[in-house]
């Protein structure tokens, strides 16, 4: 979906407006329905949730929402001392890309290592596991 993401928001000015145009019923929020790990976690994107069976079904003890040392931000995932981030929307919000920033900013002056995972991670053949590689 990635490929018609951007002219769809072009051509309809929203991406709810396009998913209305094609007859579903949108998210009325950006992460409106929330998914179960199968640890139980909550998770905000279907996406966040394969992460997660991921680290689970690995037996990689993991943590959620877990706050930066600074802000009101927070990691999508800690595994050890190590951040984890589902950067899914990163070059599709500029407000989400400045927040991606930021975080890098955050993790890179506490010296603390943020594992970036996006889209093209998640859905090629191994990408996940070579990401991820590094906890087992």
């Amino acid at each position: 979906m990635w490929l018609i993401y951007k002219p769809a928001r072009k051509h309809f000015g929203a991406w709810n407006k396009a998913i209305e145009a094609a007859g579903y019923k949108p998210n009325p929020l950006l992460f409106a329905e929330k998914q179960v790990a199968k640890d139980g976690h909550i998770c905000d994107s279907i996406a966040e949730r394969l992460i997660d069976d991921y680290l689970f079904e690995g037996g990689i003890i993991h943590e959620r929402n877990v706050p930066y040392p600074e802000g009101t931000y927070t990691a999508d995932f800690k595994v050890g001392d190590q951040l984890v981030e589902y950067f899914g929307l990163a070059g599709e919000h500029k407000r989400y890309d400045e927040l991606k920033n930021i975080k890098q900013k955050i993790a890179k002056g506490y010296k603390i290592s943020l594992i970036e995972i996006y889209p093209k991670d998640l859905y090629t053949s191994g990408g996940l596991q070579k990401i991820l590689e590094v906890f087992h």
